[in-house]
């Protein structure tokens, strides 16, 4: 007897208990996630029928009201009979629009109401069976990670005496490698696409700024004053801040991605203090104000840039994700071959043994 055939037999016992607890809990990792999704969706409906029962509570206030001082208003009851039968005919008729609209308003909540508490009750079911397909997922993970070790300690390196165990486990390897390669890309695409999003938010205070500037700038021109002068200076020198940051996100994000192209140059004149504050006239306003023009032209230019700029990594880390998925796949099917020879060589020494459900779809988390 080999050595491989006497430590299948010594280790046989572990395997088909681990295969058991596998084939138990199986269905528990799809259905924990498409329970995790329906309880996420639940939640989302819940808190929009919220919104919605606070609108029509309002509503059917506001036509309760309506409704009430109608019916109760003696004084234009006395006046509609003053206008004889077709006073009374016309009061009456108001009367009951005013009850429809009330009786309407009302049955929309009540409806809105009962829909609220039957996505409550189908929260709450969702939410106890989320604790039982928690356990069994952890069970089944807690399985899977232990026939993992002990098919390495057993299985690892040159196996010949199992026929194809050598070269899945092989495939195995370098299918781990691809997906660890295109993880850390996708890890690169998404830093340079939050590096991106940071760069707007920066351009877009400093073209804030730059607006502030403007309508200071333009008070300036009408005579506003020293403080104008000063508020001006105080408005440029944040879109300039802004700017720098702007500049140092661009930076990183061109070190995660160097495909994704620079901005144009974006120049913030802060004007000249001598000339701008201590000797103002109209023709240092009007060459400041021409200056800010120029910038928030800049400005503009580079936000259109930005936003082609994110459009494109937007569709880089796209692109890295279907690769990522593509990996995962090949890397569990991979994964599951090799799982599925190991046991058939437990099965070839000891008989026996339990399907491992491996390939086989779980079944549908029922709702």
């Amino acid at each position: 007897m080999s050595s491989l055939t006497t430590t299948l037999h010594e280790a046989s016992s572990k395997n088909h208990a681990l295969l058991s607890e596998l084939a138990a809990t199986d269905y528990s990792p799809s259905s924990l996630k498409q329970n995790t999704t329906y309880i996420n969706d639940l939640k989302s409906q819940i808190a929009n029928t919220d919104k919605e029962l606070a609108r029509l509570h309002a509503i059917t206030e506001d036509e309760r009201k309506d409704h009430l001082a109608y019916r109760d208003s003696t004084f234009k009851r006395y006046a509609y009979k003053l206008g004889g039968s077709k006073g009374n005919t016309k009061f009456s008729s108001r009367q009951e629009k005013e009850e429809k609209e009330f009786l309407a308003a009302w049955q929309a909540e009540r409806s809105a109401t009962e829909s609220r508490g039957e996505l409550a009750t189908a929260l709450s079911n969702a939410e106890n069976h989320h604790a039982q397909l928690q356990t069994d997922a952890e069970r089944h993970a807690k399985a899977q990670r232990e026939l993992d070790e002990l098919y390495e300690g057993i299985f690892a390196g040159p196996t010949p005496d199992v026929p194809g165990e050598d070269g899945v486990e092989e495939r195995v390897r370098a299918c781990k490698g691809e997906f660890e390669r295109v993880q850390e890309v996708l890890g690169r695409e998404k830093q340079a696409a939050m590096a991106l999003e940071k760069a707007e938010q920066s351009l877009k205070a400093a073209y804030g700024d730059i607006q502030d500037a403007l309508r200071r700038s333009r008070r300036d021109m009408m005579g506003g004053g020293t403080f104008t002068d000063m508020m001006e200076r105080d408005a440029l020198a944040k879109s300039s801040q802004n700017i720098h940051s702007l500049v140092r996100h661009m930076d990183a994000a061109q070190r995660f991605q160097p495909a994704i192209n620079p901005l144009n140059d974006i120049t913030i004149d802060q004007g000249h203090m001598f000339s701008d504050v201590l000797f103002d006239n109209i023709f240092s306003d009007m060459a400041q104000h021409e200056r800010i023009q120029q910038s928030e032209a800049q400005m503009v230019q580079a936000l259109q840039q930005l936003k082609r700029e994110i459009g494109e990594q937007r569709q880089r880390v796209g692109y890295a994700e279907q690769r990522v998925q593509g990996a995962t796949g090949e890397l569990e099917r991979a994964r599951g071959e090799l799982q599925r020879i190991r046991a058939e060589a437990f099965q070839k020494v000891v008989g026996g043994g339990v399907e491992t459900g491996v390939g086989a779809a779980p079944p549908a988390y029922a709702v």
